[in-house]
């Protein structure tokens, strides 16, 4: 402070004129005019200082300016002295100045007691120097014993003195948002400074060559512009300060019992008055003393409240409190400990805190004390964990303070509560906005952010992309919480074959990708083949034994590579191995983006012609055997593309499923097959197809909407539900659940229901047991021939038996027929029959 405080050179300038004026003034006349000059400088250096000190609030701006135009009077006052009343008149107007603006001052906030006791300080003050006044200068006046000349020096003594301490006493109620305590106190010297200076002056009246107001004028102005310093350099409070105690009125009882005695010693006569004197002072002290025991016992029982309030806070609040010494060691732990960690304060106290923290927080709890002990009353913030008595660990936030410089503290006091809660929401909230919620991977926001990482750290990884083969038709036959429980069931095979440091992350869907960190080539492949192998090995999921295939997508990258080209070369190159159609790894080379974009063009076509409508129905017909006549239709249909002519299904069925363009195809060969069945039938009468067949993907019978989609197309088209049968495949019937569901309405709407290709699945028995359907269309695979006719009739008969009609497929010529027809088969369909026709050929194109 003292190094600011001096750190200008106005106040230096006026500590050197102040000196000098010193310097002068004893020397005597010689330098008399110099000593004038030198103080009238000093006085004016502290004008400025008061014009430039920093004030906060009108109140003090005035003061500051009422103490500027003060020192800028005194310094008139000096370089008047030639004209002694203009010289008076400036002194006395300075005067008021500053003690108008002392006087003018705002008070603090103060009670009624320290009003009180203000008052009674006041009146001891002047009560004493009223009776040294009567004494010193009354008594002699009324017996003649002086002049009112000889008793001046007597009189300014005593009234300077009593308006320096009245202006010191009132400078006490200042509110400290106004003055700074430096300014106040130097204000206050000044105060009795200048109220002595009058006796001074007077006692020099004997020296008539020495001035003293030269010297007082000079430092008052010293001790003023200290003050205004004062004010720049130290911190204005916010709040009022409080004295407790002044001494003025105990040195002005000590003054008059001082005076008692030598009045006694001297026999002045005047010993009743000083005993008066003394009792009414020894009244007002006492009456200032009786104050001051209620103010204290208020301040006791105050005292004794506001510890207890502080006891029960601490002993029933929620938070931890906790009294540590330098070296972390125990002092006080509040009681709350046991609700929050389960600990008996007693078995804390005295131990080191770092016993109670987590190991891998230790490094942070280090951290946060190094910081609070860098600093009296610095603070620091942690989170740590801290263990319970159960043996758990407890999520704390900790707020602490070094207090050690405090003697009530003398320690780090910490404020701990329990977080666990929230933080165990946070970290899942986190977990999960990274994390894949079915299997608990990385999810592509993770995975993104970790190739970035490496790319920035100038890392080598293998990045591989993985889609499951067919996992589709999990879903539509199994359902999808079979598919969820294999999703999980693969993802836990990935992650048991990699090493701790890769990343497998599932990316949405049936797709999934693994980071290989630092490692690329062989060993990849190596990991890739066991995780296949791996994937391979059945599984049960809810009662089915399930195995599956993965297609594989490897590139590799480095410091430099784009993250983007990255996923890009790796979906490229895992596409170029699902196309294969036997799973396995594919490594991405140059030039597979040129195949890639045939795949992404053909797409692109395929839902053009959907929107164009490019694709056309044919029709095959079912015949009676043995006449052959026309017992139904089958719609089948094709793209008629405007490059490549008639396409089969073959050549964009596979890819319409892919991109789930199966289901709006789907619902418009519905539309369209049964329009041309009512249209045949308003128009061929008796000779019309009695039943148009309709094949139904599994993603149409996986949607629960679909059997009101199919009501809706009959109503709409006029055809009766019994004339439409759809027919699905046995890989779809074994989905069960919301499949069956579906089936169950179509044939309560009415609707046959053909499992097609039968025999060259899987379950085939009890599907005709559980799976609700009308009609069996036997593989073409298993129409007899010479030699082979042993599963047809095996089929025939299961049929009979369960009460369901048998359609054979694929009949191409005429013995096929008639072998048929010997066995008892009564519906058949092939190329011996009619080749798929437009709807205006299909009769024309029949062959007997």
């Amino acid at each position: 402070m003292s190094e600011k405080l001096w750190d200008s050179r106005l106040l230096r300038l006026t500590a050197i004129l102040a000196l000098g004026t010193a310097a002068a003034f004893a020397t005597g006349e010689r330098l008399r005019v110099l000593s004038l000059l030198l103080a009238a400088g000093a006085s004016i250096v502290t004008a400025v200082l008061c014009r430039r000190a920093p004030a906060p609030g009108r109140a003090a701006r005035r003061f500051w300016s009422a103490n500027a135009a003060a020192q800028v009077l005194f310094a008139l006052t000096l370089l008047t002295k030639f004209l002694p009343v203009v010289s008076q008149v400036a002194h006395v107007a300075a005067v008021l100045l500053v003690v108008g603006a002392a006087v003018l001052l705002p008070m603090r906030s103060i009670t009624r007691t320290e009003v009180i006791t203000l008052c009674l300080d006041l009146s001891t003050v002047l009560a004493a120097g009223g009776l040294f006044l009567w004494h010193l200068v009354g008594l002699p006046l009324s017996r003649g014993t002086a002049t009112a000349a000889e008793l001046g020096p007597t009189i300014g003594y005593l009234v300077g003195g009593m308006v320096g301490i009245s202006v010191v006493m009132k400078l006490t109620t200042g509110r400290g948002d106004t003055l700074t305590r430096g300014a106040l106190r130097f204000i206050g010297a000044s105060a009795l400074i200048g109220g002595l200076g009058t006796a001074l002056t007077s006692a020099f009246d004997r020296w008539p060559d020495l001035d003293p107001t030269v010297l007082i004028s000079a430092f008052g102005a010293l001790v003023v512009a200290v003050a205004a310093r004062y004010q720049a350099v130290e911190p204005v409070e916010l709040v009022g300060r409080r004295r407790h105690h002044t001494l003025y009125p105990y040195l002005a009882v000590a003054a008059v019992g001082a005076l008692m005695i030598s009045t006694i010693v001297a026999d002045s006569g005047d010993e009743l008055s000083i005993a008066v004197g003394s009792l009414v002072l020894t009244v007002l002290v006492g009456a200032r003393q009786v104050l001051a025991i209620r103010e204290n016992d208020r301040l006791v029982e105050r005292t004794q409240r506001d510890e207890e309030r502080f006891r029960l806070l601490v002993q029933n609040s929620t938070e931890v409190v906790t009294i540590t010494g330098p070296d972390a060691a125990v002092r006080y732990i509040s009681p709350s400990v046991t609700r929050v960690l389960g600990l008996d304060p007693a078995d804390v106290v005295g131990r080191p805190l770092a016993g109670f923290v987590h190991p891998d927080d230790l490094s942070i709890v280090g951290d946060a004390y190094a910081t609070m002990l860098s600093a009296h009353g610095a603070s620091a913030t942690m989170h740590a964990r801290f263990r319970h008595a159960d043996g758990s660990w407890r999520w704390l936030e900790t707020i602490g303070a070094n207090l050690t410089h405090e003697p009530s503290v003398g320690g780090v006091v910490t404020n701990g509560r329990d977080i666990t809660e929230t933080r165990t929401v946070q970290d899942r909230l986190s977990h999960d906005a990274t994390h894949d919620t079915l299997t608990g991977l990385a999810n592509r926001a993770l995975f993104a952010e970790r190739i970035a990482a490496d790319l920035r750290t100038g890392k080598n990884f293998s990045l591989v992309l993985i889609d499951l083969d067919d996992f589709k038709t999990v879903n539509d036959t199994l359902g999808h919480h079979v598919g969820d429980g294999l999703l999980v069931a693969v993802a836990e095979r990935m992650r048991a074959s990699v090493r701790p440091v890769d990343l497998v992350a599932r990316l949405g869907g049936d797709e999934f990708a693994i980071l290989f960190d630092e490692m690329s080539g062989e060993p990849v492949d190596r990991a890739l083949r066991r995780i296949a192998e791996q994937l391979l090995i059945p599984v049960e999921v809810d009662g089915q034994l399930l195995s599956v295939r993965a297609s594989f997508g490897v590139t590799e990258g480095t410091a430099g590579d784009d993250a983007g080209d990255l996923l890009r070369h790796a979906d490229i190159a895992m596409y170029e191995a699902k196309a294969r159609g036997d799973g396995g790894q594919q490594r991405y080379v140059a030039g597979m983006e040129s195949r890639s974009a045939e795949r992404t063009r053909r797409d692109a076509e395929l839902r053009r012609a959907l929107a164009d409508e490019q694709f056309v129905l044919h029709y095959q017909p079912v015949v009676a055997l043995p006449g052959g006549d026309l017992a139904g239709v089958e719609a089948l249909v094709r793209w008629q593309h405007p490059e490549r002519g008639l396409l089969a299904p073959g050549e964009f069925i596979a890819a319409a499923e892919d991109t789930g363009l199966i289901v709006p195809l789907g619902r418009w060969v519905l539309r369209a097959a049964v329009r041309q069945a009512a249209a045949w039938r308003a128009g061929l009468g008796a000779g019309a197809p009695r039943t148009v067949s309709v094949n139904a993907s599994p993603q149409q019978l996986q949607n629960p909407e679909f059997a009101a989609e199919v009501a809706a197309a009959l109503d709409e088209a006029g055809l009766p539900p019994t004339c439409l049968t759809l027919e699905i495949t046995e890989s779809t019937a074994l989905g069960g659940g919301a499949t069956w569901t579906t089936l169950a309405a179509l044939r309560e709407l009415g609707v046959r229901v053909a499992l097609d290709d039968f025999g060259t699945g899987a379950s085939t028995l009890s599907l005709l047991v559980d799976c609700p359907v009308d009609q069996v269309k036997l593989d073409r695979s298993f129409v007899p021939g010479p030699g082979r006719d042993a599963i047809a009739r095996a089929v025939l008969q299961l049929t009979q038996a369960m009460g369901v009609e048998a359609v054979a497929e694929g009949v191409e010529t005429a013995e096929q027929a008639e072998l048929l027809t010997a066995m008892g088969y009564r519906r058949a369909q092939g190329y011996h029959f009619a080749r798929p026709a437009p709807a205006e050929d299909l009769f024309a194109h029949r062959v007997g």
